[in-house]
């Protein structure tokens, strides 16, 4: 019992040093960005040709200084925290970059800058005297959410990819477009349009639409999607009028009510009588019937 209790007391504090030491690399991170922001700042201003409002930076000089540097309008980049497409994310980036004119270690220091949540802890797996080596952060951030490196998994996704019960034509189809891009970004439009076909045919739920589209000849995904709404909506519009001729030949030819004419032994009279009633004086008669036999 004792000593079960010194382990626990002992994993208690390991956890509480595991924590403390988080929050320390998480602020010393912040109090980098921080001054990584002020640097970036004094470059923009340096840029921009406005000394008149930066401190440590002699008014003299400014016509100067402005005239050995071009005017570049300041473009901040979005925020990545490892969530949106990291490949959309750096075009946006490096335009932002081209733009506004930085340099590589600018670049590398507003990158460090933008980076959010999970994407931000990547900066615990490089070396300080490295980041501000643009390469050195890019390369680190495409391990880690670049496409090439999943390339495999999306194609895994495609040859298991079915339509959801609850997943519209519409969405099944731009999801299918999406998976094949990441997974083949380098082959031909032809056999991407093919493979996207073969796949949105073979994974829909509906397995006579699924039929009656094999027999088409569809040179898009785009084009069977179409087939495919036009399919549901003919389909939808048969069952719609079946139902509407079954009610209305109820309404106008009303099921007629089944009735006999029998000989009751019991009331000594011919009654009529419906289906319901022969069969309650046959359960009734039963019992006579056998003696008879």
């Amino acid at each position: 019992m004792g000593s079960g209790r010194i382990d626990g007391v002992e994993q208690q504090i390991d956890q509480r040093k595991l924590e403390d030491t988080r929050r320390q690399v998480q602020k010393e991170i912040l109090e980098k960005i921080n001054g990584l922001e002020h640097q970036l700042h004094r470059t923009s201003i340096a840029d921009s040709g406005d000394y008149s409002t930066s401190p440590g930076i002699p008014l003299q000089n400014s016509t100067l200084m402005h005239t050995e540097r071009s005017v570049h309008k300041i473009l901040k980049p979005p925020t990545y925290d490892g969530q949106s497409s990291w490949s959309m994310y750096r075009r946006q980036f490096e335009a932002a970059a081209k733009a506004t004119g930085w340099t590589s270690q600018e670049m590398a220091t507003s990158l460090v800058i933008s980076l959010r949540g999970q994407a931000l802890e990547i900066l615990q797996s490089i070396p300080e005297e490295q980041q501000n080596d643009y390469d050195r952060i890019i390369g680190a951030l495409e391990i880690k959410y670049g496409h090439k490196y999943l390339r495999q998994v999306y194609q895994s996704q495609i040859k298991s990819r079915q339509q959801r019960s609850n997943e519209s034509l519409q969405e099944y189809e731009a999801d299918i477009e999406r998976l094949i891009h990441l997974a083949y970004p380098q082959a031909p439009k032809e056999f991407l349009e093919q493979i996207g076909i073969q796949t949105f045919i073979d994974g829909l739920v509906d397995t006579e639409m699924q039929q009656a589209l094999r027999l088409g000849r569809h040179i898009t995904i785009s084009d069977a999607l179409i087939a495919a709404l036009e399919f549901k909506a003919a389909k939808e519009a048969s069952r719609s009028y079946k139902t509407r001729v079954r009610q209305d030949w109820s309404f106008s030819n009303p099921r007629p009510k089944t009735s006999f004419q029998i000989t009751s032994e019991k009331f000594g009279k011919r009654q009529l009588v419906d289906a319901r009633g022969v069969c309650r004086l046959l359960i009734l008669n039963a019992p006579r019937f056998r003696s008879q036999k």
